[in-house]
């Protein structure tokens, strides 16, 4: 299987992405509709009951109940770091887009990829932080150690193109 090119890894995921951010996009925009309306409506709402005997059964969980019981003015600061997240893989998605797009057009060792990988590494420290993830966290220190070796690959591959 060929890794960069066209029909290629590098082609399907950039499609892969393509379609990810679209799907995200609208799961996003679902989820915050329904989520502002949990957020508003009374805990003794017919469509909350509702929706609580559809996903498990009882609408007496310790957590739901905690969290109905929190100030409203508490419980909006939920909203800015939902949305704060869905913003962050947004647009990590979006960046990889463009760097499989560059891999499937044959474009590797290239100034415009390693600003890329350093964005998406920066981006995603941000991500780890923001959801408490430390497995993004070590691989955004893969990604920088990665960006490192498309630096030096660049500069060879612009000698390289300066000699021949």
């Amino acid at each position: 299987m060929k890794y960069l090119g066209e029909k290629s890894m590098s082609s399907f995921l950039s499609g892969f992405f393509h379609v990810c951010w679209y799907i995200v996009l609208a799961f996003a925009v679902i989820a915050g509709l329904v989520g502002s309306y949990l957020l508003f409506a009374p805990l003794n709402d017919p469509i909350i009951v509702k929706l609580a005997q559809c996903v498990n059964g009882n609408l007496q969980d310790k957590d739901w109940v905690a969290f109905k019981n929190l100030p409203l003015a508490v419980r909006l600061f939920f909203l800015p770091y939902f949305i704060t997240v869905v913003v962050f893989t947004l647009k990590l998605m979006k960046k990889a887009r463009y760097l499989f797009t560059n891999f499937k057009n044959n474009v590797v060792f290239n100034k415009i990829n390693v600003v890329i990988i350093s964005k998406i590494s920066k981006l995603l420290i941000v991500f780890s932080i923001l959801t408490f993830d430390f497995n993004s966290l070590v691989i955004s220190v893969f990604l920088l150690m990665l960006c490192e070796i498309f630096k030096n690959g660049t500069a060879l591959q612009e000698e390289h193109d300066l000699t021949v």
